[in-house]
């Protein structure tokens, strides 16, 4: 399934060795999966998903989810044309106007679309809060949640905190990317201790 990078850093061994604990535990009941086309799929993220966001995290940090998030968070990428020359807001429009042609666009990773919808359960009560460790996925953050009876387990969310040049302040927290991993992979795209943990 989703495979953002090659390669991803060492986990110092006492970090793998606490972080382990709560890989392996049993793990959350799995929802629903989405079983949804695109269409249909973004029709729902409109009318169920963005009236929930913005989203509080444990610690009381907002993410901003926005319409045009919808392209990225289930891989939506096209075949010849970039994103300055054809923006997420224009494939969401596609999408509605009904101009939208899969052929166009890179085969999707199935399990980003099929677990959207997990997302703000993930943001919203999560397993663990990392600092983010894959040395490919931007971000600065990774959501974890770890789920039971399924493979993958884990469902990861990326988020970017997005801050002023001038001062450094923060201006908001936006998702990068979204998937589902397994354990042992999971385990390898954190840094360092938790910075949330449930208790």
């Amino acid at each position: 399934m989703a495979s953002d990078a090659p390669e991803l850093p060492e986990t110092p061994t006492a970090a793998v060795d606490d972080n382990s604990k709560l890989f392996q535990a049993k793990g959350c009941a799995c929802p629903r999966f989405n079983e949804l086309g695109v269409s249909k799929t973004l029709a729902k993220f409109t009318s169920e998903f963005l009236p929930k966001c913005p989203i509080v995290d444990p610690r009381g940090k907002t993410i901003t989810i926005l319409k045009s998030n919808f392209p990225k968070l289930i891989s939506l990428e096209h075949l010849t044309l970039k994103r300055d020359e054809f923006s997420a807001s224009k494939i969401v429009q596609s999408i509605e106007d009904g101009t939208f042609d899969p052929k166009d666009y890179k085969p999707q990773e199935l399990d980003r679309m099929q677990t959207l919808f997990w997302i703000p359960e993930v943001l919203s009560d999560p397993d663990a809060i990392y600092s983010n460790g894959h040395n490919v996925v931007a971000g600065d953050e990774i959501y974890v949640r770890v789920y039971d009876k399924r493979k993958p387990q884990v469902k990861l969310v990326f988020t970017l905190d997005i801050k002023r040049k001038s001062d450094g302040s923060m201006i908001k927290t936006v998702p990068v990317t979204s998937f589902l991993a397994s354990r042992n992979r999971a385990i390898k795209m954190i840094k360092g201790a938790p910075l949330y943990v449930r208790k």
